[in-house]
């Protein structure tokens, strides 16, 4: 059985239970808004001429697909290997009349992409990217989104990091940035094997899944410079020191601040994770638009736009604990860090999180004293 639902402005079909051969997730309805808004802002940079076609790989449903064919008026391609998919994804394209813009493929993703290069190349798997990273990595020309589902390796929570994505993540209370991290070093080095370049435009954790938002830039030599934004983060577990470091013929192997062994995370992606600018699209973008969850996604892209661009954040309320006092508000420590000359700014991912260059014992001192 079938119902009609709307997002955005689109009419979708979806089943009225969850089938896994014609995918709908109504918890991805932010993600997907946060899509449209994304992809019509970099569509709007190119140039008039050229007119670029948009793959959703892996569609399931194909709301997302149809929803950028209708809202944002590209030319789109939407494909799943479920024959049920299939047939539910040509059902949603007439019922927009989107016939003109929107074609329908029933086809292996890999297989796919391996024989078309696109402008536009979206990965929402259920699951893991990795199976069907490089064949996007190679089809891509300009813009890549994927999405990761398999948050517990890719954070430290579970086994399979260093086997799926070539990183060992550490849980740590920043585990969530972490993932994010290591997903963005994994699609970073598949890139860079077709001579590709990534500049992270939008990158956030939310719920139960990671979501990149990338242009891609090609040439040899921007695709070296991209490798040297990878590198590793060095954990404390003993005072909460971290710290970065891009070599690791630098490591130390003793913590700076209390003396104790530390561990490694990494190779993961050290550099911004957003470019400011395009999240002010981004947010403009929103603004303008219909869209069901359009509030929650304004404040998610805000948030984005104004972090500080470092690799970690620090749980205050975790800190406290340690320190035994009550934690203070989080907009008072900024504040606090501020008047003591660090930088400081809250992370979307966690309200009760902030991003500094102040040493763990720095904090502590402030905290004290608040």
């Amino acid at each position: 059985m079938f119902s009609e639902i709307k997002e955005g402005t689109t009419k979708i079909i979806v089943p009225e239970q969850l089938k896994r051969s014609m995918f709908y997730n109504p918890k991805m309805e932010l993600c997907r808004d946060i899509d449209v808004a994304s992809v019509s802002a970099f569509a709007t940079a190119l140039p008039s001429r050229q007119q670029p076609i948009y793959i959703d790989a892996l569609a399931g449903s194909g709301v997302r697909g149809v929803r950028i064919a209708n809202e944002v008026g590209m030319c789109v391609h939407i494909n799943d290997r479920s024959t049920p998919a299939y047939e539910l994804i040509k059902r949603n394209i007439a019922l927009n009349a989107l016939g003109e813009r929107a074609c329908a493929y029933n086809e292996n993703a890999n297989i796919l992409l391996l024989q078309t290069r696109y402008e536009m190349v979206d990965l929402d798997p259920f699951g893991s990217p990795v199976p069907f990273l490089d064949a996007a990595c190679k089809s891509v020309k300009r813009l890549l989104l994927v999405t990761a589902t398999d948050t517990a390796p890719l954070c430290g929570a579970h086994t399979g990091g260093m086997r799926k994505y070539g990183a060992k993540p550490l849980n740590t209370d920043y585990h969530t940035e972490m993932a994010t991290r290591v997903l963005l070093g994994a699609v970073t080095r598949d890139l860079c094997k077709y001579d590709k370049a990534i500049q992270p435009l939008l990158s956030y954790s939310t719920a139960h899944f990671i979501r990149i938002i990338a242009r891609v830039e090609r040439g040899a030599k921007r695709a070296d410079a991209c490798m040297n934004r990878l590198g590793f983060i060095v954990q404390c577990f003993s005072c909460g020191n971290r710290c970065v470091c891009a070599d690791m013929q630098d490591l130390k192997r003793e913590c700076t601040v209390c003396g104790a062994k530390v561990r490694i995370a990494g190779p993961l992606y050290l550099h911004a994770i957003k470019e400011n600018a395009f999240c002010e699209q981004v947010h403009d973008e929103l603004g303008k638009r219909e869209l069901g969850k359009k509030s929650e996604a304004m404040k998610l892209v805000d948030t984005c736009s104004h972090e500080l661009d470092i690799p970690y954040y620090f749980e205050h309320h975790a800190i406290c604990k340690v320190l035994k006092i009550p934690p203070p508000p989080i907009a008072t420590l900024i504040d606090a860090l501020r008047s003591a000359g660090f930088h400081a700014s809250r992370t979307h991912f966690s309200d009760v999180a902030v991003k500094t260059d102040a040493r763990i014992d720095a904090i502590k001192d402030i905290l004290r004293g608040l």
